[in-house]
């Protein structure tokens, strides 16, 4: 393809994208200030997800938010083998956000659930490294959900 065909392409691609109404989600993120975020439940989970919060939080905005998030944790077998020994587990993070306008005292309340499975290894450093990966993906999850959701919440 020669050089003025790519760039017609560009441009005619460009053009459609700005007339769609596409709007990035980091726009509204500009208008929201996370005052206090407190999580009760599993500290290291908690911390985690606090940090993911964080970073839609902008200290000038004018809009102030207080955050209250309730977590519960649950492993459960999911299958055994024939001598009666878990070969897989399901981890499951349930997490009830409560998000509280500091200016009208509104609040909004939403609960998140997100799951995974992981295998019993054959030796326990290494099943523990799998809790530990399915954590951390159940962790990313909801960290998605409530980012989404908090902005969601503040743009309507």
């Amino acid at each position: 393809m020669s050089n003025t065909k790519k760039i017609i392409i560009i441009f005619i691609f460009l053009s459609l994208l700005s007339g769609c109404g596409f709007k990035k989600t980091e726009q509204f993120q500009s208008l929201i200030h996370l005052q206090k975020i407190s999580i009760d439940g599993d500290a290291r989970i908690s911390y985690k997800i606090k940090n993911n919060l964080q970073f839609i939080s902008n200290k000038d905005a004018q809009n102030k938010y207080n955050i209250t998030i309730n977590l519960t944790q649950k492993k459960r077998d999911k299958i055994k083998n024939n001598t009666g020994r878990v070969t897989r587990y399901t981890m499951t993070v349930n997490a009830e956000l409560s998000l509280e306008d500091d200016a009208n005292q509104e609040t909004v309340v939403q609960s998140f659930s997100e799951s995974a499975n992981y295998y019993v290894a054959s030796n326990h450093s290494e099943t523990i490294n799998n809790e530990k990966k399915a954590i951390k993906t159940i962790i990313q999850g909801i960290s998605e959900k409530m980012k989404k959701f908090i902005v969601n919440a503040v743009r309507n």
